[in-house]
């Protein structure tokens, strides 16, 4: 996977540190519906549970996940994705 070198690099963000994966998960399908194919999505999570749920729901929905990288430590751990659209 490629690092991400700024969040400038993704069409949109989505900041849900915080916040529990599913609560989340609404936001992210109401951002990637406003998206265009070939944009991006950087998501910010502080729910460890987001390693396999959006890995798996962007396999799902057909679009690519460039990014995924985990920074901190245990008890501040963040995790930052960064999603591509395609066209599906």
């Amino acid at each position: 996977m490629m690092a991400i070198e700024s969040p400038l690099l993704a069409t949109r963000t989505l900041d849900n540190r915080g916040s529990d994966c599913a609560a989340g998960f609404v936001k992210l399908l109401e951002i990637m519906v406003t998206l265009s194919a070939g944009e991006t999505l950087l998501i910010l999570s502080t729910d460890a549970a987001s390693q396999r749920e959006l890995e798996d729901w962007a396999a799902r929905a057909g679009h690519t996940m460039l990014d995924a990288t985990k920074s901190g430590p245990f008890w501040r751990r963040e995790y930052h994705y960064l999603i591509r659209k395609e066209a599906v």
